[in-house]
């Protein structure tokens, strides 16, 4: 067994490399030749509260749209792919019943949010088809790892030596003989034939080190088989909504970080302040600021894109006091929407990023 172990592992680190070279490869074609963000015709913008940035622009044409999606249902599947052969790798050293899936859903939501950041998707049923996408490749990638390294332990049975067992040859005829028992067994050779022949064996839930561990026999191990693909599936596409759900960038897809607090000022200030607003006289309005200002005070925050600086922001007004149990209260008193070059200045009169 310890020998089957560490020859997996081998190949695996003989293997990996490509594959990940391989998905590095892919991403950089795709983010070469990636349609780059439409320009916005006009300098109006919408003064709805934060649904812009939930919002991605169309893309240039249907066809391009589409060849973008294939892009990144290739890298969803190939990173999907890492994910299985790394879990049917782990699940040789030790498995633990209904974790594992959550760790392989967990894994799998990571390539989808990934793809959704770079593809900028933001429907719901592309997300899902994305998801199920990587769903069936990890949990297919996982049993077939399984299936390869049956292979690999009959050869190392067969063949003395991890350097003659891995050789060509050896592992084909390893295979050979593999498919030959599946076949006499089930009457399938190849991975039909392994699933069939493993699920005759049934799955053994119980402690690992136990004796006296339950076997759930064939019926019910399919059913098992097919809640573990549903607790991948139900992980990812969970995680995959909840990534479309925030708010993002609508030019470089990434999350948007909390609202920032700029500043304050007495609320004796009010209409002064909300009129320099209106003018944008950042010059004015960054002398006017103050870091803590006493209640009641005009509180002013901004939320927007810290990475790319290229999506309008929010500038929010909010009057703030002590409410009657002597909680602090918060009223909107002004939104505004500013364009990028408006949250530069801004910001660099409040001396938050730099000039």
């Amino acid at each position: 067994m310890k020998e089957t172990v560490f020859g997996f592992i081998a190949l695996f680190i003989f293997a990996s490399p490509f594959i990940a070279l391989i998905i590095i490869i892919a991403f950089k074609v795709y983010r070469k030749f990636r349609p780059s963000p439409v320009k916005i015709q006009s300098k109006k913008r919408p003064e709805s509260w934060l649904d812009e940035q939930s919002m991605s622009h169309k893309p240039a044409s249907q066809q391009r749209f589409i060849v973008d999606f294939i892009a990144t249902s290739i890298l969803v599947v190939l990173g999907s792919s890492l994910v299985g052969i790394i879990s049917s790798i782990f699940s040789h050293l030790i498995y633990i019943v209904f974790i594992f899936p959550l760790a392989m859903g967990f894994s799998g939501g990571n390539v989808i949010t990934g793809a959704i950041q770079m593809a900028k998707i933001r429907k719901s049923s592309q997300v899902i088809f994305l998801s199920l996408l990587a769903a069936i490749t990890i949990y297919g990638t996982y049993h077939y790892g399984r299936y390869v390294a049956l292979q690999l332990q009959t050869s190392l049975e067969l063949f003395p030596g991890l350097s003659q067992a891995t050789e060509d040859k050896h592992l084909s005829a390893a295979k050979a003989f593999v498919d030959y028992a599946l076949e006499k067994e089930t009457g399938y050779s190849g991975f039909v034939g392994y699933m069939l022949f493993k699920a005759n064996q049934g799955v053994s839930i119980g402690r690992s080190y136990s004796s006296n561990r339950s076997n759930l026999g064939p019926i019910l191990t399919w059913f098992y088989w097919l809640l573990e693909f549903g607790i991948i599936l139900w992980v990812t596409i969970s995680m995959g909504r909840k990534r479309i759900n925030l708010p993002v960038c609508p030019f470089c897809g990434n999350r948007l970080d909390k609202e920032k607090h700029l500043g304050g000022t007495t609320s004796t200030n009010e209409s002064f302040l909300l009129n320099l607003i209106r003018q944008k006289d950042f010059i004015e309005l960054g002398r006017l600021m103050e870091e803590n200002a006493s209640l009641p005070s005009l509180e002013i925050y901004i939320r927007g894109c810290e990475v790319c600086h290229k999506s309008s922001s929010h500038l929010v007004v909010r009057r703030a006091f002590q409410g009657r149990r002597g909680g602090l209260q918060f009223t909107d008193a002004s939104k505004t929407v500013l364009q990028p070059q408006e949250s530069v200045v801004l910001l660099s009169q409040l001396k938050l990023i730099e000039n």
